[in-house]
């Protein structure tokens, strides 16, 4: 269909992507969709080739899993998942020893103390950074730095309160034991997709819409444009006519931000932790190392994997894969020692700020522009439509969020094309 006519011309395969084009199939729509990268997933991909062994480079958990509508779909699609409460920390490390059980309660009652606090500033009616909720004085601020950071994909003082106290958590973050991309391919598999095709202009100034591509022009009623912020920020799509002075600055405001991991492979466990640990490093030492947080034997794979948000997931990011692993790897050998690299066999990281099609990891708004999702909702000229994680209210930064975002789309594409009334599914 690259060259002929259809009512929607969906751009991207990622979660909204491959869900935009399965709702317009049951509303009897014709799509075309496209993705610039050689494979669906966007930034879910489960990567089982640099490993041996099945990991997770973007998403991973089942958020708010109890209401997330993947669930549904990973139950139907026989991909199982671990049911558990929350990821947070059970194993601290403080540089020269494991923390107690008092400290470990210690730490949980100040961040959940810090999240009270960003609600309270919230309450008050005000749109400020994270960061003048923070204690800098207390033990624990690098612990909760890195939470920050691995949350939002920007530093606190460039997280807006508004922002994450719009975020619905049912503190329910379930692994999937075969990967979240690998659970989004199965979804998408039965889906038409022109891969290594990307957008690179929308002309809008006619009745419909015209998408270049390498592989020649789409025609279409309406168009719905699931990249990230930062993408579309930085004019890698041209618009024709311009977007709107309103979305360019949502889009500058609501920016992708920097999240990354280390993976490394053990040739045995090294650990000697449960499966499936979760296990945080603050060195109270050194003063100015970072804390991170590891993923350890997920599912019983003799693996270790780092995260890494925020400014210092940047700044790794640009001192390159070498500088990444080397830090990752160190503060491993401090928690478990040097023993452990008898059985390192292999490591590799991400580098999604380099990625060309998404520029970042996922979303987050600057002080000031708490409410600014809402402008991505609005549609370019009537017929061009926003999806992806950024664009949900409730449950941007995920993947749910993307996979509801590109229902709504479709459904108010449709509307504007005939085909039905809005369903309204960001409000579900």
């Amino acid at each position: 269909m690259m060259a002929g006519d259809a009512d929607i011309a969906i751009i991207g395969a990622g979660a909204a992507g491959l869900a935009a084009a399965k709702r317009a199939r049951e509303l009897g729509l014709t799509f075309v969709l496209i993705e610039a990268k050689s494979r669906i997933g966007g930034r879910t991909h489960t990567d089982t080739a640099s490993l041996g062994v099945a990991w997770d480079r973007g998403a991973h958990w089942l958020h708010s899993a109890s209401v997330n509508p993947l669930t549904r779909i990973a139950d139907e699609l026989g991909h199982p998942y671990l049911k558990r409460q929350s990821f947070r920390t059970r194993h601290l490390h403080l540089g020269m020893r494991w923390a107690d059980g008092r400290e470990c309660d210690d730490y949980a009652c100040t961040i959940d103390a810090a999240f009270g606090a960003v609600d309270a500033l919230d309450a008050e009616g005000r749109d400020v950074p994270v960061a003048a909720a923070l204690d800098r004085g207390s033990r624990w601020y690098r612990l909760i730095e890195h939470v920050d950071e691995a949350i939002s994909g920007l530093p606190p003082e460039e997280i807006s309160t508004l922002d994450l106290w719009h975020y619905e958590d049912t503190g329910e973050n379930w692994p999937l034991a075969r990967g979240y991309g690998a659970l989004i391919e199965a979804y998408g598999a039965d889906i038409p997709v022109s891969l290594e095709t990307a957008a690179t202009s929308i002309d809008w100034s006619g009745q419909g819409v015209a998408i270049e591509t390498p592989k020649g022009t789409i025609r279409a009623r309406s168009a719905i444009v699931t990249v990230s912020t930062n993408v579309l920020a930085r004019g890698l799509i041209r618009f024709r006519p311009g977007v709107p002075a309103r979305l360019q600055g949502a889009l500058e405001n609501v920016r992708t931000g920097a999240a990354n991991k280390v993976a490394f492979k053990f040739s045995r466990d090294v650990f000697g932790l449960p499966d499936t640990s979760h296990a945080s490093f603050m060195d109270e030492r050194a003063p100015s190392r970072h804390a991170l947080s590891f993923q350890i034997r997920p599912f019983g794979a003799e693996l270790a994997i780092a995260y890494l948000g925020g400014r210092f997931a940047a700044e790794m990011e640009a001192a390159g894969e070498a500088a990444m692993i080397e830090t990752a790897r160190d503060a491993l050998v401090t928690m478990f020692g040097t023993s452990i690299l008898a059985h390192l066999e292999k490591a590799v990281t991400t580098a999604w700020s380099g990625d060309p099609h998404t520029l970042g990891a996922y979303s987050c708004a600057l002080p000031g522009h708490g409410d600014d999702r809402r402008i991505l909702a609005e549609p370019i000229g009537g017929r061009v439509f926003l999806a992806g994680e950024a664009v949900h209210p409730r449950w941007f930064s995920t993947v749910q969020g993307a996979f509801l975002s590109g229902i709504d789309a479709v459904e108010r594409a449709a509307a504007v094309i005939g085909h039905c009334s809005p369903g309204g599914a960001l409000t579900e």
